[in-house]
């Protein structure tokens, strides 16, 4: 059966030997699809007897994804528990063709028939970052047609300011966890994914980016503007990076170097209130 996955203004293609069992998150983002239909990239599945050998394993992420090699030739295996021998093996190999393939041991299907782990096979941050977009944990909005994330790390008030500025100055929230961003004709967007967090937010929309801020609880409400190596202090901890791949890691950080250079970046130090907002979006306007 073949399955079509919009992410970030890409489209996969997903030929499954078995049904998919649909989830909430991946709603607004798959569908059921045609052979004829053409895509930027094609998931194939294929059963096969036995799986490869790990090689040049890379980092192991207990208990259930090991990591090898590096870059275009990475491979991710998959075990159901810890311990346990892997079910799965996709490989990288053909993605400069535009494919990925999935070697899966007959039987295995249970942990791989729902959407969500579509997902988490594909290894989303690599596939995203092989067509130019990075993944950031952040809430996004869309505020006067344009995108504002909102990135921190978890537990700090993403969430909350998004809400404020839905509250208070009628944004729209996209998302409530995560962010793709990607440059589409010269111009950075940000794109909702099928990550919600505590949000429960996950909407297939975009929006071109208006500004990142990165947030820091703080008993007053203040902000200021980042540049360059401090900016990149602060989103970088929040991007989805593979850090034990170094060809990744290089060319996800030129990207947000990149974007860090071209799009507004401020630190707002905050309440959860209508300060906040008002503060951010004074200074938006001043610019």
């Amino acid at each position: 059966m073949l399955y079509r996955m919009e992410l970030a203004g890409i489209s996969v293609l997903a030929e499954y030997p078995f049904p998919l069992h649909r989830s909430d998150s991946t709603g607004e983002f798959l569908r059921p699809a045609a052979e004829s239909e053409g895509a930027d990239l094609r998931f194939e599945f294929r059963p096969v007897e036995r799986l490869p050998e790990p090689a040049d394993v890379r980092w192991e992420e207990p208990p259930r994804r090991l990591y090898t090699l590096s870059g275009d030739l990475a491979a991710t295996f998959f075990s159901a528990y810890p311990g346990k021998p892997p079910y799965a093996r996709v490989s990288r190999e053909g993605v400069r063709n535009g494919v990925l393939r999935c070697e899966y041991l007959p039987g295995s299907e249970k942990y791989m028939d729902y959407a969500r782990n579509l997902i988490t096979l594909m290894d989303l941050e690599a596939t995203l970052l092989h067509f130019g977009a990075l993944i950031l944990h952040a809430s996004l909005i869309r505020w006067n047609g344009r995108g504002i994330v909102f990135s921190a790390p978890s537990g700090t008030g993403k969430s909350t300011q998004a809400e404020l500025w839905e509250r208070y100055e009628g944004a729209d929230v996209l998302n409530g966890d995560r962010a793709a961003l990607r440059k589409l004709d010269g111009v950075w967007t940000a794109f909702g994914l099928p990550y919600a967090g505590t949000s429960g937010i996950y909407r297939n929309e975009s929006a071109p980016l208006r500004a990142a801020v990165a947030l820091r609880q703080a008993e007053e409400n203040r902000i200021r503007p980042l540049y360059g190596a401090e900016a990149f202090r602060y989103l970088y901890p929040e991007t989805m990076i593979h850090r034990w791949d170094p060809e990744f890691e290089a060319r996800a950080s030129g990207l947000l170097l990149e974007l860090l250079g071209e799009v507004p970046v401020f630190l707002l130090e905050c309440r959860p209130d209508r300060e906040a907002v008002e503060l951010l979006r004074t200074t938006l306007e001043a610019i």
